[in-house]
């Protein structure tokens, strides 16, 4: 007699191994995500698992950046380089495509054939791909959507309910490894900013005016006054709010910055005050706003004009005496809080217009500090731009040298109209443009060459700047050095550069 399994046996052993085999890659993925909080490689490894247990052809995670609201293609497999392209270049936002709506709804999609002729499907990049098989699933942490898993096969393809489950339940770890990698990049940021900040170091300046700025900073650190900071967008109003919290004796309480202009006035309310529960639709539970977050701390007000003058009412009635009401209660707060704001309007001609509040402009101009123009402190251009080239080539692992002097000249000539952001964001793009040693002009932003190059002017005056700009540029932005070099004192130097404040001046 020959003993065997029996069949049914047999039937029930290949069940059973198949369910484990299901089971172990979530045990694997589960592993993998606790290994490491490099967010790109984890998720490498865990797409790769995916699209091998599933036997799909192709795959791509998507993180949400909260900021922008675009869907981040952190990692992808085996799709097209057109696709890629497309797909790093032209971002798709929370709302847009097939993703995007599967991040707004929170809804998966599975498509089982002809997927690419899906018309929400509306890139035409993905229309070519041949899709037939198409898996989009939201991923989540603590309730919230933070990013979406999507795999494809061009060829038919058919998998179980079962298969789907899990590829369902390994949803759970991806977004577990989002949200604490997305926790601790924000903490080491913060320690980055205490760092670089708590002396100063990340404000780069040789400038007259900024000194005179940081000077006035350094007095009021720790003075429990209220301050309003002014300049024109990009001008750097929040790294001031930031270096005078980070070195005072606040420092290891919160910073909170807010820009009022990106609420609208019912959402800002109740995230600046906070809410009882029940005090309007969606309101399920008690919730503590900013101000109560920040207490020790401080809180940063940006674009306080934008706030509507009910708004106004209460921020004054709260700098008045530290206390509020959440939304809906009629029991006060007390809390004990610095607060920075932040306009680049002018507050004055607000007033005039009745937009403003005069009694909160005056509580809030206790400390008024000016912030100057990119333009107005042109001997700062040059050592800016090096700051921000040596910290792109960091970060994209390029070596550059420095820029070259025609570059340099053509910085010092443009007007910049946002200032340090725009500076910083030219840079960015030279750095990534760049294929020999040091940045050269073709590498500059299209409108700068245009706005700087549309006329040719031989005067003895322009010769005259871009020899200021050669000298600046061999001294890094140091007033003092580049003045004895031209023979001339610093002021005379300093009231050339404030005639450059124009491409054609």
């Amino acid at each position: 007699m020959v003993f065997g399994i029996m069949p049914e046996h047999a039937d029930l052993t290949q069940v059973l191994k198949k369910r484990n085999n299901k089971l172990s890659i979530l045990y694997e993925i589960a592993l993998t995500v606790g290994k490491s909080l490099d967010l790109k490689a984890i998720l490498d490894d865990v797409l790769e698992k995916i699209i091998g247990f599933m036997g799909v052809d192709a795959g791509v995670i998507y993180v949400i950046n909260d900021e922008t609201l675009e869907m981040i293609p952190v990692t992808f497999r085996n799709l097209t380089d057109e696709v890629v392209k497309d797909l790093c270049e032209n971002k798709v936002k929370v709302g847009e495509c097939m993703c995007g709506s599967i991040a707004q709804c929170d809804r998966e999609v599975v498509i089982y054939e002809k997927a690419s002729l899906d018309p929400r499907f509306t890139r035409g990049v993905l229309k070519k791909e041949g899709m037939e098989f198409y898996a989009g699933l939201p991923i989540k942490a603590r309730g919230k959507v933070v990013g979406v898993l999507c795999v494809i096969t061009h060829a038919a393809y058919s998998p179980d309910t079962e298969l789907l489950d899990i590829l369902r339940a390994a949803t759970l770890p991806i977004g577990l490894a989002i949200e604490n990698a997305l926790i601790f990049d924000t903490i080491r940021r913060d320690v980055a900013d205490r760092s670089g900040l708590a002396d100063f170091r990340e404000i780069i300046t040789n400038s007259e005016r900024m000194h005179e700025v940081l000077s006035l900073v350094k007095k009021i650190l720790n003075v429990p006054t209220s301050v309003l900071i002014c300049g024109e967008s990009g001008t750097g109003k929040e790294l001031i709010a930031r270096a005078i919290h980070y070195n005072s004796k606040r420092a290891e309480k919160p910073f909170i910055p807010i820009n009022c202009a990106a609420l609208p006035e019912t959402l800002l309310e109740s995230e600046l005050f906070g809410h009882a529960k029940g005090s309007f639709t969606g309101a399920v539970a008690e919730k503590a706003g900013f101000l109560e977050a920040a207490d020790g701390g401080t809180l940063f007000l940006d674009e306080v004009n934008s706030m509507s003058t009910n708004l106004q009412l209460k921020l004054l009635r709260f700098l008045q005496d530290q206390t509020f009401y959440r939304v809906g209660s009629t029991d006060p707060v007390s809390v004990e809080v610095r607060v920075i704001a932040a306009t680049n309007q002018d507050i004055e001609e607000k007033i005039r217009q009745g937009s403003f509040r005069e009694d909160l402009y005056y509580r809030l101009n206790v400390m008024k500090i000016d912030l100057p123009a990119l333009r107005d402190r042109k001997e700062d251009i040059p050592l800016l731009a090096r700051y921000f080239t040596e910290k792109y080539s960091r970060k994209f692992d390029k070596s550059l040298r420095g820029i070259s002097d025609h570059s340099l000249m053509m910085l010092m000539r443009y007007p910049w109209p946002g200032n340090i952001r725009e500076l910083e964001n030219a840079m960015e793009r030279a750095v990534i443009m760049a294929d020999s040693p040091e940045i050269s002009a073709g590498d500059l932003p299209l409108q700068l060459i245009s706005s700087v190059q549309d006329t040719v002017d031989w005067s003895l005056q322009r010769i005259e700047q871009d020899h200021i700009a050669n000298v600046l540029s061999i001294t890094k932005g140091e007033m003092k050095k580049a003045a004895e070099i031209l023979g001339i004192n610093q002021s005379t130097l300093w009231r050339k550069l404030r005639k450059m404040n124009t491409p054609h001046s």
